[in-house]
């Protein structure tokens, strides 16, 4: 299941709070609450409302660095966040946190937990410890402080985000939560210059409503060009069973898919390329089809720190035979990444186009009627420092809306008598026309 929570039981916590870091202190845990919303689809103004308490830890290693060191933060949560009535699978909601800078320097560091919760969890339980992390670079000395201004639970379906108590849109206008840790940053080595904090754009600024916009917000001017790669999460080769629908003809369709993306740790303003493969398309049906008639294209939606839908692509098949396995395809395509944060990707629909009947693919029991996403997803982390030149190269093609998958074009009453698994079944064109005319 994908949803962290649905309207009437989101999420409903027992517990505590945030912890305080002074200088070389220990950490020690402090009981707070937040405030969160349920955001569906991560649109709108969210719903839901509820408070969530827990105890948690901020810390940071050093605890007290030289200019110019890495920082490593850390927030941890006991028990995490309570399901609501939906069950989850192992990393269906990754979590994000944002931690403003202040004091000798400034800007945000996010933190983040791609595998959350660690196991498949049923409704009603809490979701397990957090332990979220991020890094920046001490910039300059001085004490700098760290307040968590947001904490996200970025499912697919239903976005989470919290921050101080209270009732008010947590995505769009997150108020700092009143718990702060501090460190003392002492002076770098003799002569070293002082970098400047590596630093992500504010977390006030909500993530990005398409693909294809632009962040909401400008990153701050101190933001570090060097900031630590982060693996992606890459999905397969795997195989997949899913459901394909050509006509009022529903077969299973088994093959071994791949979903990656390029570059895997890009800066905000990266033109990211999507590739998805498989070894095969299934079952030709008894009708042969021409070279260039058929062509596979997929729909692959965001969601997490960015949210939107980008359309795949593959060249068009050469001819094939009646009866004939349906050759593997690679299908690509683009979005500029726009928003700092982790980003998921999850193909939710995979159509073989054809001019006269589609082939239409997918996780539900009925892909056109009650379509749903696969399991094919994949993860990356997109910087809060500045895409580099050869990341912004290239133009993007074109991308689709919410609701951009795409339907069958054509749905007759009568089944066609179909053979093989996962068939894909088309009609030449001749005999296209004389079925319309009888």
């Amino acid at each position: 299941m994908r949803r962290i929570a649905m309207a009437a039981a989101a999420l409903a916590v027992a517990g505590a709070g945030l912890a305080v870091v002074t200088g070389t202190a220990a950490a020690a845990p402090v009981d707070a609450s937040l405030g969160c919303r349920l955001y569906f689809s991560d649109a709108g103004t969210g719903t839901s409302p509820t408070t969530w308490a827990d105890t948690f830890t901020l810390s940071q290693s050093p605890a007290s660095p030289a200019a110019g060191q890495t920082v490593t933060v850390t927030l941890a949560a006991v028990a995490g966040v309570t399901n609501g009535p939906v069950p989850l699978n192992a990393g269906d909601v990754p979590v994000r946190v944002t931690v403003a800078l202040g004091g000798a320097q400034t800007g945000t560091v996010t933190l983040d937990q791609a595998a959350y919760p660690a196991a498949a969890k049923a409704a009603g339980v809490p979701l397990g410890p957090i332990s979220a992390t991020g890094t920046y670079t001490a910039a300059a000395a001085g004490t700098v402080t760290l307040v968590v201004r947001q904490v996200a639970f970025a499912n697919t379906t239903a976005t989470t985000y919290c921050s101080a108590s209270g009732d008010r849109d947590h995505k769009a206008a997150p108020v700092d939560t009143p718990v702060t840790a501090s460190a003392v940053v002492t002076p770098g080595p003799s002569g070293s210059a002082s970098p400047s904090a590596s630093a992500s754009p504010s977390a006030s600024a909500s993530p990005s409503a398409s693909a294809s916009a632009s962040a909401s917000a400008s990153p701050s001017a101190s933001t570090s060009s060097t900031e630590a790669a982060t693996p992606a999460e890459t999905f397969g080769p795997a195989s997949v069973t899913m459901k394909c629908k050509t006509l009022s003809t529903i077969r299973d369709w088994t093959a071994t898919h791949t979903l990656t993306m390029s570059p895997a740790n890009p800066g905000y303003g990266a033109n990211v390329t999507v590739t998805y493969t498989f070894d095969n398309g299934g079952k030709n049906g008894p009708a042969p089809i021409a070279a260039g008639d058929l062509k596979p294209t997929a729909t692959v939606k965001l969601s997490g720190a960015q949210s939107g839908t980008v359309k795949l692509t593959g060249p068009a098949y050469g001819s094939i035979a009646a009866q004939a396995t349906v050759p593997g395809a690679t299908l690509t395509g683009q979005f500029v990444a726009s928003t700092p944060g982790v980003v998921t990707l999850t193909v939710a629909d995979i159509l073989f186009d054809h001019p006269q009947v589609d082939t239409e693919c997918n996780k539900g029991s009925d892909p056109v009627t009650s379509p749903a996403d696969t399991t094919i997803v994949a993860r990356f982390t997109v910087k809060s420092t500045p895409a580099t030149p050869s990341e912004v190269t290239g133009e993007a093609l074109p991308k689709t809306g919410d609701g951009g998958i795409l339907p069958v074009i054509l749905l007759w009453g009568t089944a066609l008598l179909l053979t093989g698994v996962g068939a894909l079944v088309v009609l030449p064109r001749r005999a296209r026309r004389r079925i319309v005319l009888e």
